[in-house]
């Protein structure tokens, strides 16, 4: 006898129905789960997302803080920008030979011309002169390649008060990097003290080397005539 049990069609029908069933909630139960998964994804993916954003938001921050604290100087106040004349190539005006020496020249008139103050300056020399006529004010520029620039700005410092045009004009060393800044003015207070004394102490030496001068003995009128001469004479 065969070990199979033989269905009737009523009971094949039914185990048809059961399989069927089954197999529909196996699916069911599969697509069930594939979503559930798939709207985990989209939440962890989201999560991700929120999370990367906000640590995209703390680092711009933070860097906006960092320029905030660099822009501003050892007393707080904030730094000013400072304006650069660029030639080409970015070399500057001296064609990138290295940092310039700037003299300030005040009390202009204010339809000064370059052609005057070239010719007022004529023994000093500067390699370059910029004015601010809306100000009444210059710059003489002076390059550090140059061997007697220190003797050059000496003998520009030299016309301060000289007279220009019926006015007494100011020349006075400055500080580079523009700005009002404490520490600069700082700076340009010392340097300028400094070039005071220093002008007091020319005017000290010079009546000093006069009245030397004035007090010196005249030169005895014998002193190129002859023994016999000079003998009547006395």
């Amino acid at each position: 006898m065969s070990d199979t049990v033989k269905l009737t069609k009523k009971q094949r029908k039914a185990q048809e129905f059961r399989d069927k069933k089954t197999k529909e909630e196996r699916e069911e139960a599969k697509e069930e789960k594939k979503k559930i998964n798939e709207e985990k994804k989209a939440e962890l993916k989201k999560q991700r997302e929120e999370q990367e954003q906000e640590k995209k938001r703390k680092r711009e921050d933070e860097k906006k803080v960092e320029a905030e604290n660099a822009s501003k100087t050892e007393d707080g106040e904030p730094k000013k920008k400072r304006k650069t004349r660029r030639g080409k190539k970015g070399k500057g005006v001296n064609e990138g030979r290295g940092p310039r020496f700037i003299l300030f020249v005040g009390n202009l008139p204010f339809d000064i011309q370059q052609a005057e103050l070239i010719s007022h300056f004529k023994n000093s020399n500067p390699d370059r002169i910029r004015i601010r006529q809306d100000k009444g004010i210059a710059f003489l520029e002076f390059d550090n390649d140059s061997q007697e620039i220190q003797s050059k700005m000496e003998l520009a410092l030299k016309m301060h008060h000289s007279t220009l045009r019926n006015r007494k004009i100011n020349v006075e060393l400055t500080v580079g990097g523009g700005g009002n800044s404490a520490n600069r003015l700082s700076k340009l207070k010392e340097k300028n003290e400094k070039l005071l004394e220093e002008r007091k102490q020319r005017v000290i030496d010079s009546k000093k080397a006069t009245t030397t001068k004035a007090a010196s003995p005249s030169p005895s009128p014998a002193g190129n005539i002859h023994p016999s001469r000079a003998a009547l004479i006395q």
